[in-house]
């Protein structure tokens, strides 16, 4: 076993208070000590002539100090209890304290004559049963907690692996793409054909790869929301014309529909808003292949707060209970089973999972025959009129 100090598996002030109980019950001193023989704190129930003593000499100190720390390491060394005499000619008790074989710290226990000799065993031998269940017990919470420290550094030290092996796929395949939207006008039409689609292709690649650089930034915790005021419309329009440019499908139409209590300008995070929409409108376009897409936008009065209610609704898509019921379970608990085959679909939930937590906001999704599938995300955001907070 690696070599573990007893306060590293019992805390001083736990210690502490078993010195004072002990030494209230049986009126005897008692000193922890730590596997060098240090002690870990005052001896409690210590003698009036062995107070008195220390604390008029500095000889006698220090002899009282060189008695605990050699009765202490020869209780450890030899792994079983030392009687043994102080120069005051008082009986004490050296007790290692083991687990699993080895010495992890010790007692003296004592200041005893000799008539008391018996009732100093029971009570040392009472006293080790119970220091050796108590580091026992905190020796499995300690190997618990060093092994959670391992496999969290090991966790890491892979999160930083692929984050730089993300972050070079994604330098490559920026250059790889620019380079064939350079060639793509220099070629015949056939070829050129051929190189818009596999520059489709390598958008899609690329984008995976920025969802798992964020999603790896979102799951360390390092999610940053900037606040800033927005207009609604223009919003909207942009997440629209992101993922058209974004997605070569030309028979698929996208509505915009602004209800009446939107306000013109909100305050909130616009370019995280901005992500949610653009994950849950790209997984639209790539379900629905032809069709229609409502996206509506309005707005909820909840106490102070405007609520932003953005629903996607996909005409052609459609949703079996099961996945429904995933989706579900997914956003709440992270788990997912139908759905783990689609993993671009799992990368682009967790991102929104992620981002919607840390928004207080919330995602419901609803699916029929004769409506399709729709996704409606709630968010908190407050009202901006006339360049000023509204309701504030």
């Amino acid at each position: 076993m690696e070599k573990i100090h007893l306060t590293e598996l019992i805390g001083t002030n736990i210690l502490r208070q078993i010195q004072k109980e002990f030494s209230r019950y049986t009126g005897m001193a008692v000193l922890f000590m730590d596997m060098d023989g240090v002690p870990v704190m005052e001896a409690s129930g210590v003698t009036k002539i062995c107070a008195d003593f220390t604390a008029n000499s500095e000889i006698g100190r220090r002899k009282c100090e060189k008695f605990y720390h050699n009765a202490a390491l020869k209780a450890i060394q030899d792994g079983e209890p030392y009687m043994c005499c102080c120069h005051k000619e008082l009986i004490n008790c050296a007790m290692p304290i083991i687990i699993k074989g080895s010495s992890v710290g010790s007692f003296v226990v004592g200041q005893v004559r000799g008539k008391d000799m018996e009732e100093l065993e029971h009570a040392a031998n009472f006293l080790s049963k119970v220091m050796e269940v108590l580091a026992e017990s905190a020796h499995r919470n300690y190997a618990t907690l060093q092994e959670s420290r391992r496999v969290e550094r090991a966790a890491r030290s892979q999160s930083e692996f692929v984050m730089n092996l993300s972050m070079n796929m994604k330098k490559n395949m920026k250059e790889w793409m620019n380079h064939i939207e350079q060639m793509t006008g220099q070629v015949d039409s056939r070829s050129g054909q051929d190189m818009r689609n596999l520059l489709l292709q390598g958008t899609e690649v690329y984008s995976m790869v920025e969802d798992a650089i964020e999603y790896i930034k979102m799951s360390e915790g390092k999610v940053v929301l900037s606040e800033s005021n927005y207009c609604t419309r223009e919003l909207l329009e942009q997440i629209v014309a992101r993922v058209k440019s974004y997605l070569n499908a030309p028979g698929i139409e996208i509505e915009i529909q602004k209800d009446q209590s939107l306000p013109e300008y909100m305050l909130g995070d616009p370019g995280r808003i901005g992500q949610i929409m653009h994950k849950l409108l790209v997984n639209c376009v790539n379900e629905t292949k032809e069709g229609k897409i409502i996206i509506r936008a309005a707005c909820q009065k909840v106490s102070y707060a405007s609520m932003l209610v953005i629903s996607i609704e996909a005409l052609g898509m459609q949703m079996s209970k099961e996945q429904l019921k995933d989706i579900e379970e997914y956003m709440r608990n992270e788990k997912m089973s139908t759905l783990e085959k689609e993993q671009s679909m799992e990368l682009g939930l967790s991102i929104v999972r992620l981002l919607l937590r840390q928004m207080s906001g919330k995602l419901k999704v609803t699916s029929n025959e004769k409506q399709g599938t729709e996704f409606i995300v709630t968010l908190p955001q407050l009202e901006v009129k006339e360049g000023a907070l509204y309701g504030v």
